[in-house]
């Protein structure tokens, strides 16, 4: 029983996030969560690099979710390990595109335009993007 239990939660974690291996449902952070420091003033601490929106302490490319929308985010706990949310503090500061909303679980969590932030787990270095149109609905952010 506790075998099938296993395996219908692993297809169901598969399926949200379109990966075939647990590696890629995975990657190296499991928390699904990334709290990022912000800045003196507690904007958004972000950066551009190669083209696209990073966060400015780590270099790690930054994503939206088509299937999100205003400062809402529809990314729950099993989409969190394959894409952790980029956190704010809850003091943060909107300046310019960038604000904080809280989500349903009562953290704060960084959006542009509205549209919340994530990092992919199996981005392991400067420069990755492997999120990009996965599944069609997850996007790196150009920088402008």
């Amino acid at each position: 029983m506790k075998r099938i239990l296993m395996l219908s939660a692993l297809t169901g974690v598969l399926t949200l996030t379109g990966c075939s291996t647990l590696n890629n449902v995975f990657g190296n952070d499991k928390s699904g969560m990334h709290d990022v420091k912000a800045t003196s003033n507690n904007t958004a601490p972000v950066a551009s690099k190669n083209g696209v929106l990073v966060d400015a302490t780590n270099h790690m490319t930054l994503y939206t979710f088509d299937k999100d929308s205003m400062n809402k985010s529809e990314c729950g706990a099993a989409c969190l390990v394959a894409w952790p949310a980029f956190m704010a503090p809850n003091n943060a500061k909107a300046s310019g595109q960038f604000s904080a909303f809280q989500r349903e679980d009562g953290k704060y969590q960084w959006a542009m335009n509205g549209k919340p932030l994530y990092f992919y787990a199996n981005d392991t270095k400067v420069g990755d993007k492997d999120g990009d149109n996965k599944l069609g609905v997850w996007h790196v952010v150009p920088a402008k």
